[in-house]
């Protein structure tokens, strides 16, 4: 959820789009001056990347497949503020084991089984002219 007013000059989130149903992608070593994370999900010149702007309230709902990041802020005298949460359906019983631990909003462990599903990452691959993610 926005707090303030988000937009590319003060590094608003940026979405790929369609990427949802990809999987997790694997990570590489991120530049700190340009990133508050050590690490990126690489993209290829092909896929691009679409600014969400959006107003203080407004809430936009993802998940965690969804290729997103942000920019810094470039301005001088604006913030970027923002809540953020991840979240795993009430009824879940089971989480791939790439996404322990999961904690409840007391900071415990929530004790899921271990899916079937789900795996450590996946790679940008091209084949027949066409961008792909195929899992490693």
């Amino acid at each position: 959820m926005a707090l303030d007013a988000c937009d590319v000059e003060n590094g608003c989130l940026q979405v790929v789009p369609e990427s949802g149903d990809l999987p997790v992608l694997c990570t590489e070593r991120a530049d700190i001056n340009e990133s508050f994370t050590d690490v990126t999900v690489p993209i290829p010149d092909s896929v691009r990347s679409e600014p969400l702007l959006m107003q203080p309230g407004d809430v936009v709902f993802f998940n965690g497949s969804v290729i997103h990041g942000s920019f810094p802020n470039i301005t001088r005298d604006r913030f970027r503020r923002s809540l953020i949460g991840h979240y795993v359906t009430g009824d879940a019983s089971e989480v791939s084991k790439f996404y322990k631990p999961v904690l409840d909003l007391k900071g415990n462990e929530v004790p899921f089984d271990e899916s079937d599903g789900g795996g450590p990452c996946g790679v940008w691959t091209e084949k027949d002219g066409q961008t792909d993610v195929v899992s490693v």
